[in-house]
């Protein structure tokens, strides 16, 4: 199911949504509960991860870069503005090992058009050697 489709989707339906990881949260008033937002190309969905499903499904709650979660919807309409869509999880797959097949093609794993072409979207650029340093502002001591 895509984001969009689960925004629309009826109180209590049972989905699966996949997308790739944008955040996670676990507030410590939140008693073990994790939100993750998750996004595809078609936009977000929010994740509730309660106590019991987040220990058991632990790493692939807190490692994966692209998940596949399984729940059911809960939603609010009649006390809000807007629609507030929650996909409730019940189980957690870690999925990530697709997007290493991303620089495959027709089975081979020459991977050089993909850095050619997608580079590290992710990668910060540093300077070159030498280029011109930005000097930081000394700290202020207030003893």
């Amino acid at each position: 199911m895509l984001c969009r489709t689960l925004a629309r989707a009826s109180q209590g339906r049972r989905v699966r949504v996949q997308g790739l990881t944008l955040m996670r949260q676990q507030p410590m008033t939140a008693k073990g509960v994790i939100f993750v937002t998750i996004e595809d190309e078609h936009g977000t969905a929010n994740v509730v991860a309660y106590a019991h499903i987040s220990a058991r499904d632990r790493v692939p709650l807190l490692t994966s870069r692209l998940m596949l979660i399984e729940g059911r919807v809960e939603r609010e309409d009649k006390h809000a503005e807007v629609p507030i869509v929650h996909l409730i999880a019940s189980r957690i797959i870690d999925r990530s090992d697709l997007l290493d097949q991303i620089g495959r093609i027709d089975g081979q794993d020459d991977g050089a058009w993909a850095e050619r072409m997608l580079g590290r979207a992710d990668e910060v650029k540093r300077p070159e050697p030498g280029s011109r340093r930005v000097k930081m502002p000394g700290t202020r001591d207030f003893r």
